[in-house]
């Protein structure tokens, strides 16, 4: 079983505050299996150890009552479950598989009191599926689909669902709260004063250190600000402008024809490759090691750039990176010397520091963690050379002073609050929800100023509400941390002061149901981009009833509400199919928090001739990386020196995809006489990079 599917193992990029939207595959829930054994009641504080026969599942049953908070977690040292929680109606309640290895927890409220079902699955990677005529069509082999093993569930907590805000915070941060386990730290700022504390788990486990509010730990993507800051206060000592084209501070980099400006990289509409989604094209690790000059050589290599400036936002730490360079070359002083005197010590952030050399010794800070089946846990380096996009270490106590900056304006005045403050507008008029390094919205009615931080390990979440003067910090050095928790405490304590938000996602366009000829429309298989991602996806209708599957995971019932738009209550999505007068649809709108387009996949069986024609040995001049696509008995793979084999999906023509991140898209070019001549390689953010084909 490959172990990048697990995702706090995955190749890790900063995040963001419109991090990919994915997230729909870790809400889809699915109905008990037909493979499913008789249910067996389970008790909370008994635990249950059972086996799972290959294909089979467990359904376990728990009478409760209405608005019950319930806790729980698999024990997974011999086998990766996933554990799929129902109502007494059968809707879902939610799919938990946060992990591949350890503990893993799940949690679900109840509304009302009956019958809930908790059903425990072994996890199956993508299958070779079958076209009508019963061959196959070449996608990811069924290893896992047979698998069985042991395992063992415990429902540690049912308890009612705490009114106080306090204890409802405990009851949220209970999966990262122990002894056992990494933790992390909660802060409530109201009127710019800290009203609540809350720590939970361990900074260290080796040297069974507990999380306290002193506790020090890296912010990932919160540090974006930071710099951005740092820019504008050289920009106010007339020493650069941000509007300064890059190449003005770095003149090694490359002219593509057009300027691109510090501002451009600061409201991550430059155009350049986002480093920490192109390196793993090479076999780069997340925790290995280079150095910052790294990303020019990058930039040196890349032929042209993905899109004109402020043409289209990409998240990108690449060009953070060429920031912190930028600050020291105008400034004469290291990247973290400039933040300490310029933007830190002025603010009394004494416990704050800026990490620069990976495996930097930073005394009082938390370790970071991954899920390891061995030993539950194992120790993590950070992203290498992260400085300026990443790499600040502090505790919510200077975040709280730097929260106050954005109402007193003490460092860098209120203008450059209110540039930091302002979304970019991208040359269509089209508004990014981002400033300068600061995303821009609104929760519950009010303006919010937040970003999300996410290192290999470490999270980290900051909002701020400017016209409350109230706030959230949350700080963990657990991989798997949940960081949507931070809008989820803002609304427990800040109730009385928002709004209840319009539910965008699930707001049907139309009244009523879809008609069966229009659900046989829309079924088959779609690809949904997801910011540069490509997301595999299958709607099928069964009994009147449609359902949606991303690949690897089960099927989930999707609600219609007219003959042309349907949701996904409990993951708060909704979908708009794009008809054409023929009654067929081949584009399709995916609302989840932002729109994202969905197109028509056409896959087809391939045959042994048709495959053979992608196979031979590829090379990227831009990364000096190899790979090779071999015919083998389960389709087409795709092999790296530095990587498992990667089998390809095909999707539509000359279009594939694999299920590993670091690699999403594969799409080979012809030539006139139809010859396979290479292939664009696509990774989240680092969009169509060359491969030619040797042979």
């Amino acid at each position: 079983m490959r172990d990048n599917r697990n995702r706090s193992t995955a190749t890790p990029a900063f995040s963001g505050p419109l991090a990919a939207l994915a997230a729909i595959v870790a809400w889809a829930a699915a109905l008990p299996s037909a493979s499913a054994q008789d249910s067996r009641p389970i008790v909370p504080g008994a635990p249950v150890a059972a086996t799972l026969s290959p294909g089979a599942s467990h359904v376990y049953t728990m009478e409760l009552g209405e608005e019950i908070f319930v806790y729980g977690e698999t024990d997974q040292a011999a086998l990766d479950v996933v554990v799929t929680v129902l109502d007494p109606n059968g809707g879902a309640l939610g799919r938990f598989d946060s992990q591949a290895t350890g503990a893993d927890p799940f949690v679900f409220e109840t509304e009302a009191a009956g019958t809930y079902t908790i059903e425990v699955s072994a996890y199956v990677e993508d299958a070779a599926e079958e076209d009508g005529e019963g061959e196959e069509t070449g996608e990811p082999g069924d290893e896992a689909a047979g698998e069985g093993g042991a395992y063992e569930i415990a429902v540690l907590v049912a308890e009612p669902v705490a009114a106080d805000p306090e204890a409802r915070v405990g009851q949220m941060v209970r999966p990262y709260d122990g002894r056992d386990r990494p933790g992390g730290i909660v802060a409530v700022v109201q009127d710019g004063e800290p009203v609540f504390v809350r720590t939970f788990g361990m900074a260290n486990l080796t040297h069974g250190v507990p999380w306290e509010r002193g506790t020090i730990s890296n912010i990932g993507s919160v540090t974006k600000q930071f710099t951005a800051m740092g820019l504008l206060l050289l920009q106010a000592d007339g020493k650069l402008s941000i509007d300064d084209d890059i190449r003005e501070h770095i003149p090694e980099l490359p002219d593509f024809g057009t300027p691109v400006t510090l501002r451009h990289f600061l409201n991550h509409t430059s155009g350049y490759r986002e480093i920490y989604n192109l390196l793993p094209l090479t076999g780069y690790n997340g925790e290995d090691a280079f150095a910052r000059e790294k990303a020019i050589q990058v930039v040196q290599r890349q032929p042209d750039l993905q899109a004109h400036p402020n043409t289209e936002w990409n998240y990108n730490n690449t060009g953070f990176i060429l920031l912190s360079l930028v600050v020291e070359r105008v400034s004469g002083r290291s990247f973290a010397d400039y933040m300490r005197e310029r933007v830190f010590e002025p603010l009394g952030m004494n416990d704050t520091r800026v990490k620069m050399v990976q495996g930097e010794l930073i005394p009082g800070s938390a370790q970071g963690y991954v899920s390891d089946k061995s030993s539950r846990f194992r120790t993590t380096r950070d992203l290498a050379s992260s400085a300026g996009a990443g790499g600040i270490y502090t505790t919510v106590h200077d975040l709280i002073r730097w929260m106050r900056n954005y109402r007193d304006a003490t460092l860098g005045g209120e203008e450059a609050v209110r540039a930091m403050a302002t979304p970019a507008v991208l040359e269509s008029g089209d508004s990014t929800g981002y400033g300068l390094g600061l995303g821009v919205g609104r929760l519950g009615g009010r303006a919010l100023y937040a970003h999300t931080g996410g290192d290999v390990a470490h999270r980290a979440y900051l909002g701020y509400f400017p016209e409350l003067d109230d706030g959230v910090a949350v700080m963990s050095n657990h991989a798997s941390f949940d960081l949507g928790m931070g809008a989820r405490i803002a609304r427990l304590f800040f109730a009385d002061d928002l709004e209840d938000d319009e539910d965008e996602a699930v707001a049907a366009e139309g009244d009523g149901s879809m008609s069966q000829e229009r659900m046989e429309a829309v079924a088959g298989r779609w690809v949904l981009d997801v910011q540069g991602m490509s997301l595999d996806v299958e709607i099928t209708t069964e009994d009147g009833q449609l359902f949606f599957q991303a690949a690897g995971q089960p099927r989930t019932p999707v609600q219609t509400s007219s003959d042309s738009t349907a949701a996904i209550p409990a993951a708060q999505a909704s979908f708009v199919f794009h008809f054409e007068p023929d009654g067929t649809t081949t584009s399709a709108t995916f609302r989840q928090g932002a729109e994202m387009e969905m197109r028509r996949s056409e896959r087809k069986a391939m045959t042994a001739e048709e495959m053979d024609a992608y196979v031979g040995r590829y090379y990227s001049e831009e990364l000096e990386t190899f790979y090779e696509v071999r015919l083998e008995s389960d389709g087409l793979v795709m092999h790296h020196l530095d990587r498992s084999p990667m089998p390809l999906a095909h999707r539509r023509d000359d279009e594939f995809s694999t299920e590993f991140t670091f690699l999403a898209t594969i799409a080979f070019q012809r030539v006139g006489n139809g010859r396979v001549t290479g292939f664009l390689a696509s990774n989240g953010r680092t969009k169509g990079v060359w491969f030619r084909r040797l042979q």
